[in-house]
């Protein structure tokens, strides 16, 4: 009897087992190949921050993904602007692609932007959003994480104590990340004058209690007279660097 009621139930699990192997088999044979592919953010929300770079004008792009299969041609995603939740204002912050395409053979395509640094100076006190929201179309459906946020600010970084206003003029962040670019470019323009300087300051100046008087001729001639030249042909509101002529 035990031997019996053994075979029995080895025989229902047997059962069951192919029983569900069925149904899982028809499940995906009914799965609906005609359904449009979805399309999604690859995250919900993007933070953005200006920080050393040197320009006015940075390209970001938020990333949308495809929930099915490459085709062989270019597709066109919907995309709107959620505009009770967007701080930035377009053309003052911001300038915004105008297509919006998943490249053919592709599952990944982009919403350009233009992010606008010195345009507005409240940029520096808190930041902007810009909020985008997937809209369904022809080609793509809409599926959880149709929805990302983009943050971004350039919050002003202090003064750095080698900052010299005999030097440099009044105090900009703009300005001293030029500065700073002139200072790096002499790691390939001058090397062992830089490896001197880096020696003794440090790569980023953290060394530099003030400003860096033994290196003083050097600084004028290789770092501030370009930066003098360059605002003379470039003339900016926030920068006011004195003529470097006078300084020695």
């Amino acid at each position: 009897m035990k031997v019996l009621a053994l075979n029995y139930i080895t025989f229902v699990v047997v059962v069951m087992s192919m029983a569900g192997l069925y149904s899982c088999s028809t499940d995906y044979m009914a799965y609906d190949v005609e359904l449009k592919d979805g399309i999604y953010f690859a995250s919900d929300s993007l933070n953005y921050q200006f920080g050393m770079q040197k320009g006015e004008d940075f390209a970001y792009d938020m990333t949308v993904r495809v929930l099915g299969t490459p085709k062989d041609h270019d597709r066109v995603f919907g995309v709107e602007l959620v505009a009770d939740e967007t701080t930035a204002k377009e053309g003052l912050h911001y300038e915004l692609s105008k297509s919006f395409i998943i490249p053919a053979n592709k599952i990944i395509g982009k919403i350009s932007f233009v992010l606008h640094r010195y345009l507005d100076p409240e940029i520096t006190q808190h930041p902007f959003v810009i909020k985008m929201k997937l809209v369904e179309n022809d080609d793509f459906r809409l599926v959880m994480g149709n929805e990302c946020k983009l943050e971004f600010s350039d919050t002003e970084l202090p003064r750095p104590r080698w900052w010299s206003e005999r030097h440099f003029g009044p105090y900009s962040q703009m300005l001293m990340m030029d500065i700073y670019n002139y200072y790096w470019d002499l790691e390939t323009t001058h090397p062992l004058l830089f490896e001197r300087i880096v020696e003794e300051y440090g790569r980023n100046l953290e060394k530099a209690y003030s400003f860096p008087y033994q290196q003083e001729i050097a600084f004028i001639k290789y770092v501030i007279t370009p930066a003098y030249e360059y605002y003379q042909e470039h003339p900016h509101p926030k920068v006011d660097l004195p003529d470097p002529s006078t300084l020695l």
